[in-house]
């Protein structure tokens, strides 16, 4: 029997260097063995306290360098002078950026503390990243970052504006991955689409559509472009209610104007448009308007019949909603949907835009239930116009989580100082029936009282007007304060002619008054630095919350109160939301496109994290612990909290604001 051989040594180095790695990503997302064989090609080394571990300007050396032990500052020099821009500690990647874009360092790497570092060969570890999609996906969405300060690598997004990280659909589960596996886009299909001419009569139409089986066939002009639909409804409210004859030409009674999106638009986004327009069908069209030849029609059942249950199903429900039991239910519905939204990676603007939506056509059914109730007792409305309004986040389109309530009332005033006093508790007993209402469904009440139950905020139109008005003589805090929430006013229902003489007079007088911007301009510098000196977070002192990072009021303020600045200036009214008002700066502003393209991935990360930590906690997310954040949430902060930092020097710069050292 021969005897045995000794057993090799066995090298205990790369076993510790790759049992280190596999704590953090992307390594932590790689297979292990390969994780094993990187780490045999590491090398040690060490740094001291104070140590430049490279300079800024210099061209990599082909090593990627992660951090076991210690921290590392990186340091922006410009002009002579050098700014701390970031604080690295263990688990992080340091010179990822120059090497996976091929340019020298954009910043200088010091060694705060004395530092062990291992560094491996890019080549090897780029090429196992790239074949891994999670480990891709992580290096390309969360550290891409050329400087740091600079021009973000932008994801990929749909036609929608919709980022998709990869494999994201793969993860989603129930309605979401119905919903993006089988929905992305909506498609021109093969099939004779049934059309007639508007001079066709009303008896032709039914007949085609008895033929067919169809609810509603679409008019076409000599091009084949749409000019609107005929509906079952529209021949059985003209003719057999209305008494049109039935030689009535169809121009006359079909519904316009359409909706037109192009093929392969986003089925979301057609989604979206269908619920904001209140329509049950749009058309496909070769440019994705109006003027140009009709492909297909598309209603929100055939969507639902492809993707499965979607907004457009709970937008239905909704509407048909007869008991606050089932409103409740729909409402737990929405939180869920969109917390699987987000999970996913659809964004947070888009989800915010669809809740919002949702919780409009709530209001909505609760309004009619409510106006029901009263009419029972003898109450009737129909004498009076008003307006329900939705302010401060909850116009912006942002209220994805029930937290409190923002609205108010607008109504048509008499000039008579009594009657209009009367018309208040009229209206006051509708809306504080609504708000229990709300409150019944899950939606709190505002701890500020922004509602439209109090009669602060319910009041006539001139009332209103002379408020915007005093602002403008007295911008106070206070004074302001109220201003600043009607700034963001949105029309939800009831008379809208009521709405556009306020909004109007917010952005043709705010911009023209200094007093108002210089207001505006300061809510945004005076915003608490998310981040110490020491790059650490700035957590909560005091309180229920306390060693807690005030996520809403140290990033998500800012960001927010830029964007309503810039558009007031730039007179943008369009669009409501945060994310949406910093996609219109981008392509109107073009000195603010590069700034307001960051700002934008930068608020539609903060947004979709404070409703995920909500949801996990079931507060408002507002609040969050850096003890439990996740490297890779750590990641993503560190490079918002970068574009705040521009944001408020670019105000400071154009509105002439000294920055206050705190």
């Amino acid at each position: 029997m021969k005897p045995s051989q000794p057993a090799e040594p066995v090298n205990r180095i790369p076993l510790r260097i790759a049992e280190e790695l596999r704590r953090f990503p992307p390594f932590s997302l790689l297979n292990p063995d390969v994780v094993a064989s990187l780490a045999t090609h590491a090398t040690v080394q060490v740094w001291v306290k104070n140590e430049a571990i490279w300079r800024q300007g210099v061209i990599p050396e082909g090593q990627l360098h992660f951090l076991a032990k210690g921290r590392v500052e990186y340091h922006w020099n410009r002009e002579g002078h050098s700014e701390l821009v970031d604080v690295r500690d263990v688990g992080d990647l340091l010179g990822l950026t120059a090497l996976a874009e091929g340019v020298p360092y954009q910043v200088s790497a010091i060694a705060a503390d004395d530092c062990l570092i291992y560094s491996l060969p890019w080549k090897e570890v780029g090429a196992e990243i790239e074949n891994a999609d999670d480990a891709r996906n992580y290096v390309r969405r969360h550290l891409f970052w050329l400087t740091r300060v600079g021009t973000a690598i932008t994801p990929a997004t749909s036609a929608d504006g919709v980022t998709t990280p990869a494999g994201s659909a793969g993860r989603a589960k129930g309605i979401l991955q119905a919903h993006l596996d089988s929905a992305q886009v909506v498609v021109a299909r093969n099939h004779n689409l049934v059309t007639c001419a508007p001079s066709a009569t009303a008896t032709e139409a039914a007949t085609l559509m008895t033929h067919h089986q169809l609810e509603s066939i679409v008019v076409i002009d000599e091009s084949r472009h749409p000019l609107g639909f005929v509906h079952a409804t529209d021949l059985v409210r003209h003719i057999l209610v209305d008494g049109l004859p039935p030689s009535t030409a169809v121009e006359a009674i079909m519904s316009s104007p359409v909706l037109a999106v192009p093929e392969f638009s986003s089925a979301i986004a057609a989604t979206l448009l269908m619920m904001q327009k209140r329509v049950p069908q749009l058309c496909i069209t070769e440019d994705g308007t109006t003027n140009s030849p009709v492909l297909d029609i598309w209603s929100d059942r055939a969507l639902m019949k492809q993707s499965g249950y979607h907004p457009a199903g709970l937008m239905r429900d909704l509407g048909h909603v007869t008991t606050l039991g089932r409103a409740r239910e729909l409402s737990d519905e929405i939180e869920r949907l969109a917390g699987l939204y987000l999970s996913a990676g659809v964004s947070s603007v888009v989800v915010g835009q669809i809740c919002a939506e949702l919780f409009d056509e709530l209001l909505h059914r609760l309004l009619q239930l409510a106006l029901a109730e009263l009419a029972r007792g003898g109450e009737n409305y129909d004498d009076v116009r008003w307006a329900w309004l939705s302010v401060g986040s909850d116009g912006r389109r942002e209220q994805i989580l029930r937290t409190d309530m923002d609205n108010a009332i607008v109504f048509a005033g008499t000039g008579d100082s009594e009657h209009d006093e009367a018309l208040r508790e009229k209206l006051l007993r509708l809306t504080q029936r609504v708000v229990a209402m709300l409150v019944d469904c899950g939606i709190s009440r505002c701890q500020g009282g922004v509602m439209a139950s109090n009669p602060r905020w319910c009041r006539s139109l001139d009332e209103w007007l002379e408020e915007l008005q005093l602002a403008e003589l007295n911008p106070a805090p206070a004074t302001m304060l109220r201003a600043i929430v009607l700034y963001d006013m949105r029309f939800v229902s009831g008379d809208e002619s009521l709405v556009g003489p306020l909004r109007e007079t917010i952005f043709t007088r705010v911009p023209k008054s200094p007093g108002v911007m210089r207001r505006l301009a300061e809510l945004v510098v005076n915003a608490q630095p998310p981040l110490n000196f020491s790059g650490r977070f700035v957590i909560e002192r005091k309180g229920r919350k306390e060693e807690e990072f005030d996520l809403k009021g140290r990033a998500i303020a800012p960001l927010r109160d830029a964007a309503r600045l810039w558009v007031l200036k730039h007179g943008l009214s369009h669009h409501y939301s945060t994310g949406s008002r910093w996609v219109d700066l981008q392509n109107n502003v073009p000195e603010l496109a590069e700034l307001a393209q960051l700002a934008r991935q930068s608020y539609d990360e903060l947004m979709r994290m404070r409703v995920l930590n909500g949801l996990a906690n079931g507060d408002s997310g507002r609040f969050v612990d850096p003890e439990k954040l996740t490297k890779l949430d750590r990641a993503r902060l560190s490079n918002v909290f970068d574009v705040i930092r521009m944001v408020q020097n670019q105000v400071r710069t154009e509105f002439g604001l000294e920055l206050r050292l705190r």
